[in-house]
């Protein structure tokens, strides 16, 4: 074993819990707040969640932890960094590309889980890789690292792939970690937090919503993506009703 590996393990497997647990946790805050006082504002779904099913992921939640925050460590002590296109300053390619970098992530990402997220739903690949994250039907922020450690290790790929094919800085990468983690709490938060007209504005169509990733929970054969719907609306994948699901499935409704 190099002898850096298992520090630079240790310290990657502290950071991906610390950040996780910051962000799911501050979600998880709002979505017990809405509970308690929901005011105008009702889950998507309106089965009640038990403390088992948060209980189950969060002890499934470590194991995915353990592998996302192993993988790329054990990556760079193979070698890995020698295929990518890191630069240290931002001065090098300037503030810009910076930030376009981190949307060209986003879209590498959105592409790449596409991908791999239908492939899993295949029928000889779902009780492997897939079926611990949807024994969570009704989701709330503990759902989204409750994953299978095969699926983590799959989900890695994206990072590869990211630091392969575009030039990333540290802070780069960071920045688009912690979007990727907020934006996937986000999803499956069980509440919608965008405004109620976003499935029909000209851009929002395009961006994907609490309320399309809680029906994939609840149905398991629509809304594959990430960040965006293009890939579900080119490959005819979008619910055929998400968007009365938008306007209509718990988002905003009157309490009375």
């Amino acid at each position: 074993m190099p002898q850096h590996l298992l520090p630079n393990i240790l310290f990657n497997l502290r950071w991906a819990a610390f950040y996780y647990a910051i962000i799911a946790g501050a979600f998880f805050a709002l979505w017990l707040w809405w509970r308690i006082r929901p005011g105008k504002r009702s889950p998507l779904q309106a089965k009640k969640i038990e403390t088992a099913q948060i209980r189950r992921e969060l002890l499934t939640s470590m194991g995915s932890i353990v592998v996302l925050g192993s993988f790329m460590p054990i990556l760079f002590s193979l070698g890995f960094g020698r295929h990518t296109q890191h630069y240290e300053r931002i001065a090098t390619h300037g503030w810009p590309y910076f930030f376009l970098s981190i949307l060209l992530a986003m879209i590498i990402q959105d592409t790449y889980f596409y991908w791999t997220h239908r492939l899993m739903h295949h029928r000889r690949l779902f009780r492997w890789f897939h079926f611990t994250h949807h024994r969570s039907t009704h989701t709330n922020p503990w759902t989204t690292y409750s994953i299978h450690p095969l699926e983590a290790l799959v989900d890695s790929g994206s990072g590869v792939l990211i630091m392969m094919l575009l030039p990333t800085t540290g802070a780069s990468v960071l920045t688009f970690s912690v979007i990727n983690t907020v934006y996937a709490v986000y999803t499956h938060l069980g509440y919608e937090l965008f405004p109620k007209g976003m499935s029909r504005h000209w851009l929002g169509r395009w961006i994907n919503t609490s309320t399309a990733h809680n029906v994939h929970h609840a149905r398991a054969r629509y809304n594959f993506s990430w960040y965006f719907l293009f890939w579900d609306r080119m490959m005819g994948t979008l619910s055929p009703d998400y968007e009365r699901h938008y306007r209509t499935a718990g988002f905003r409704v009157s309490q009375g």
